[in-house]
């Protein structure tokens, strides 16, 4: 099946839940656009891993799975699976760059329609390195808007953002404007 075609709404219920409190977490990096699409819309473009390939400069891949590595389906995501990600700084569409970073990221909360949360591992000490990207979606007139949240926290985070705020930075904004183009050219 066309990869622009599948559509997984996730069936893991769950109330949204508020963002951390930026003084909770010491590395706090927001990014929001405004998209002229209503909400169902976005996240289905947003829970569309296998599109992702088609537009989106930063994470290039994206595949759910459960704890022994197996592949899910989309609509199977929920709190304590795996978000396999494939990270390309810079973020770019060209093939040829260097190859993206794999990350297995465990997914923390899932608010159908509303918010997909993921990050490191529950098990690592978050004195050592604490890292969730959260991305909400809420009603706005108009259309929609979306968040990408990036929070980290210590010694690694730390290390992590002297190497690559920027590219961090960066690779969110081309995630979060690739969202809204796709979104409003469909």
């Amino acid at each position: 099946m066309d990869p622009e075609s599948k559509i997984y709404p996730v069936v893991t219920m769950s109330a949204p839940k508020p963002l951390p409190k930026e003084s909770d977490w010491p590395i706090y990096i927001p990014v929001s656009v405004v998209i002229k699409a209503p909400r169902e819309k976005v996240w289905e473009v947003l829970m569309n891993f296998e599109a992702y390939p088609l537009w989106n400069p930063y994470i290039r891949d994206a595949t759910v799975t459960d704890a022994s590595k197996n592949p899910l389906r989309n609509d199977q995501i929920s709190a304590g699976h795996k978000l396999v990600v494939k990270v390309q700084t810079p973020p770019t569409m060209d093939p040829t760059a260097k190859p993206p970073r794999t990350l297995a990221e465990t997914v923390v909360h899932v608010a159908p329609g509303h918010q997909l949360v993921y990050g490191s591992s529950p098990s690592t000490p978050r004195l050592l390195f604490g890292s969730q990207r959260w991305h909400v979606l809420s009603d706005v007139p108009g259309g929609t808007k979306y968040e990408i949240v990036s929070y980290m926290s210590g010694v690694g985070g730390s290390l992590a953002m002297m190497m690559m705020r920027k590219a961090l930075v960066d690779g969110i904004t081309a995630m979060a404007e690739g969202v809204k183009a796709r979104c409003e050219r469909r």
